[in-house]
């Protein structure tokens, strides 16, 4: 993707606002856009993107873009050595602060905030926190690897998206003085009343192994088989490596549909027929974790009940039959015993949902957070 107009520099910018810089190698991946959320309520201060490579998500980015290179070779110079050839670029920004995301993307920026003299600010998400291949021993280590050490040391603070993912870098040695649990959050402006709905159980997420979606069936199948009456049906919004797979194992679940991948609109408006959301979310084999799934939220923002598992940040908010269900991972039984509990009509499930709409509107508004944000990558 071609840049975006041209970069604001510290001298001829018309608002006189500091520049932060924001990295992530890739800009922006489709199940990304929580990236966005964290800048939504920037207003004193202007951002610039710098990455490797933009994808097509990138067009929705608020703010100037940067290419950390141009050409495969410089990319990977850059990412093998730190060095880029927008430097005096990047000088002339002045930045405050570089604001990456993802450990890795902390490590590839680390060159740059060093070469620039500015905070770096880094933000960890989940997997990247947990994931085996970033702790196994290689012959040649990798990036984060070689740079894990300069990188503890050099960095302001980690900024983690839940407590979860902050507990398991400081158990990896981090300083834990630099250890910040900061909530992303979402957009609140919108809240629906939670209310009796007759629609079908909704997944909503990429089909990958952390997300449990093998063992949903294999609850939807036990329900079924322990049901006499009518299933609510099973609707799988989301796409991924494992989606043939699945689909393999649902063949003889007429009532599961897979929806594919669908856009923030089209996703809303699922939600507004859905019954209840399931988050079956798991360790995958290679140690790939959730950090606290977007989607729990944006559930009990459509006002959903939630079923879930016991995962990562996810207890943080779902709290068993206060604020939602919270099943054991890989757990079919418990899976299918909960939704068979949503699933009955009674208050009792609505007022899961209005206590776990209080529980979001306190810290989990994205307005909020991103104002907090903001005043730490300034340094106010």
């Amino acid at each position: 993707m071609p840049e975006i107009a041209p970069v604001i520099s510290a001298q001829n910018s018309t608002v006189q606002k500091p520049n932060i810089l924001v990295f992530r190698d890739k800009l922006l991946l489709p199940s990304e856009g929580f990236i966005k959320t964290h800048y939504s309520t920037f207003d004193a201060a202007n951002l610039v993107y710098l990455a490797s490579q933009f994808g097509w998500r990138a067009a929705e980015l608020d703010g100037q873009t940067m290419a950390t290179a141009s050409g495969a070779m410089q990319r990977f110079l850059f990412k093998q050595t730190g060095h880029t050839s927008r430097l005096a670029d990047l000088r002339q920004l002045a930045p405050k602060a570089v604001h990456a995301h993802f450990g890795r993307g902390g490590a590839l920026a680390l060159p740059v905030a060093r070469a620039l003299g500015v905070p770096l600010h880094v933000t960890f998400h989940g997997g990247d926190a947990t994931k085996e291949t970033h702790q196994r021993r290689r012959l040649i280590p990798t990036i984060y690897q070689r740079r894990l050490s300069q990188l503890q040391a050099y960095a302001s603070e980690f900024l983690c998206v839940s407590q979860f993912v902050a507990d398991r870098l400081a158990a990896q040695g981090f300083p834990k003085s630099k250890l910040i649990t900061h909530y992303i959050g979402i957009d609140l402006a919108h809240m629906t009343l939670p209310s009796q709905r007759n629609g079908r159980l909704l997944f909503v997420g990429r089909l990958v192994d952390k997300k449990g979606v093998d063992i949903l069936l294999a609850a939807i199948r036990r329900l079924q088989n322990e049901r006499n009456r009518k299933m609510p049906g099973l609707d799988i919004a989301g796409s991924g490596p494992l989606e043939a797979a699945l689909r393999a194992q649902a063949v003889d679940l007429p009532f599961v549909r897979f929806l594919g991948w669908q856009t923030p609109q089209r996703l809303k408006s699922i939600m507004r027929k859905a019954r209840a959301v399931v988050v079956p979310s798991r360790v995958a084999a290679d140690g790939d974790c959730e950090g606290l799934p977007t989607v729990v939220l944006e559930s009990i923002r459509a006002g959903l009940p939630v079923v879930a598992t016991n995962h990562a940040g996810i207890p943080e908010i779902i709290r068993d039959q206060k604020t939602g269900f919270l099943v054991p991972e890989n757990d079919p039984d418990s899976l299918a015993a909960a939704l068979s509990a949503v699933i009955q009509p009674g208050d009792h499930i609505q007022q899961m949902v209005v206590n776990a709409q209080t529980r979001l509107k306190k810290d989990f508004n994205a307005a909020v957070q991103s104002k907090k944000l903001q005043r730490r990558l300034l340094g106010r």
